[in-house]
């Protein structure tokens, strides 16, 4: 199979939601927070389609999406064109990889890699990752990353994970169905997903509308942690929800915001609840 988010982003913006609500609140206020502005602007990478780049644009920041496929930026430079002139000119598309970008005289106030793309790099991507945005951050900027805490289920294969995707695709009924394998000795979890096409003549074939392959490299929150702090990096909050709940067994993310360490000074233990903007 491919393995190339392209080859399946015009798919990819109906399987996901629109960035909205709490998670839109908490990027907002993540921004806010970092004293984004125009010369020291928000970066997301692996931005893909924009879907949350855009939404942080929206909201009054200069954003810079960074995402390794064309086909992905392709989408994402088309839907900015929709947007109101003010809001386009906020946003910049850059075609990289997160790993090895090179933001020139760029120094980001917030950095972020949003619904698990962190994982996309393996051991040695992810630490040379964060060591680029250890050294290319504003001082006092923030880097945080948008995980989630794996439960053994994300540890054992499984055939044909199947699901109904709630908005149609040029006219279409998609069902998207996916095969999973977890290797334990590479911590590699292989994603094998089709997507189908459920209107058709009775006893006939489901026509397959692409297929594709995504490896992600999980880890149990305390390893995310470990691995900032190696890096450099001092873990100023954690929390298992956009609306700033903790990390809990059963929580749906695990956001890691850290800073840039500058003295030895003892890691935070995971914050209360805090009130997000209105």
């Amino acid at each position: 199979m491919p393995e190339d988010w392209g080859e399946v982003a015009a798919l990819y913006d109906i399987e996901q939601p629109s960035c909205r609500g709490d998670e839109a609140r908490f990027w907002h206020d993540e921004a806010v927070a970092a004293g984004a502005s125009s010369e020291h602007p928000v970066v997301e990478l692996a931005a893909g389609s924009g879907r949350v780049a855009i939404a942080v644009a929206r909201k009054g920041h200069h954003v810079i999406g960074v995402e390794l496929s064309g086909r992905m930026i392709a989408r994402a430079v088309g839907r900015s064109a929709r947007l109101p002139e003010a809001t386009r000119g906020r946003l910049r598309w850059i075609e990289a990889d997160m790993a090895t970008v090179d933001f020139g005289e760029v120094r980001p106030s917030l950095v972020f890699i949003a619904f698990n793309s962190f994982w996309l790099l393996d051991d040695e991507g992810q630490d040379r990752c964060l060591a680029r945005l250890r050294d290319a951050l504003a001082p006092d900027g923030r880097l945080v990353l948008d995980l989630f805490p794996p439960t053994e289920q994300d540890y054992t294969d499984e055939d044909g994970i199947t699901q109904f995707l709630g908005r149609r695709w040029h006219g279409r009924s998609v069902l998207r169905v996916k095969d999973y394998r977890y290797d334990r000795a590479t911590n590699r979890a292989s994603s094998d997903v089709r997507y189908y096409s459920t209107d058709r003549d009775r006893g006939g074939p489901a026509a397959i509308l692409a297929q594709f392959r995504y490896v992600l490299h999980p880890e149990a929150p305390e390893r995310v942690h470990e691995r900032l702090t190696k890096a450099g990096f001092s873990v100023q909050a954690r929390y298992g929800t956009y609306a700033r709940g903790p990390i809990e067994p059963e929580s749906p993310r695990a956001i890691f915001i850290a800073t840039v360490a500058r003295t030895s000074v003892p890691e935070l233990a995971d914050r209360p609840r805090a009130q997000p903007s209105a």
